[in-house]
């Protein structure tokens, strides 16, 4: 459990080899890094520092930070833009140009409206239900509408439907 963990979150396995010891190296590098600048002339300076900027921006590339920090960062921004849109007072607020208007009332007032008509049934929905299974119901799909409904027993329970068989209404007798 822990490796999915860890592999979900983009951690690389800790390495078994030892560290790396620059005394034993078999393989000498052919130029002493970072070179003495007093010695360089203008030109192997400049050569040199765009050698160095160039390392350093491949050394400081982090793509683990750099994906957390944007997650966050995006977090950050929504959550701004939600509160003050949704809940912040803007009419008693000090640093509004305009005290005592609220900006978004409208839309403050459709959103809470479309939140509380989530929770709650209003004859139009009851209504638009007992349509739906009125249109759906097994009468229906065999032609016959005037089918009456199944009775439900005390539990509320509707038994368990039989349906029809669908007879072929294109076949002729020749």
């Amino acid at each position: 459990m822990l490796q999915l963990l860890a592999r979900l979150l983009g951690r690389a396995p800790k390495s078994d080899l030892p560290p790396f010891n620059f005394a034993l190296n078999r393989y000498k590098a052919k130029k002493h890094w970072p070179p003495n600048l007093k010695e360089l002339t203008e030109k192997q300076q400049f050569r040199f520092e765009r050698k160095f900027k160039r390392r350093l921006r491949l050394k400081s590339i982090k793509p683990q930070w750099q994906r957390w920090t944007k997650i966050v960062q995006w977090n950050l921004i929504g959550f701004v833009v939600v509160y003050g849109v949704l809940f912040h007072d803007f009419a008693k607020d000090p640093m509004n140009p305009r005290p005592g208007e609220q900006p978004f009332k409208t839309l403050r007032q459709w959103m809470w409206g479309a939140w509380d008509g989530m929770w709650t049934h209003t004859s139009n929905s009851l209504e638009a239900n007992r349509a739906g299974r009125e249109r759906l119901s097994p009468a229906h799909l065999h032609g016959n509408p005037a089918a009456p409904e199944e009775a439900a027993d005390a539990a509320g329970r509707k038994p368990a439907r039989k349906y029809q068989p669908v007879t072929n209404q294109y076949t002729t007798n020749n």
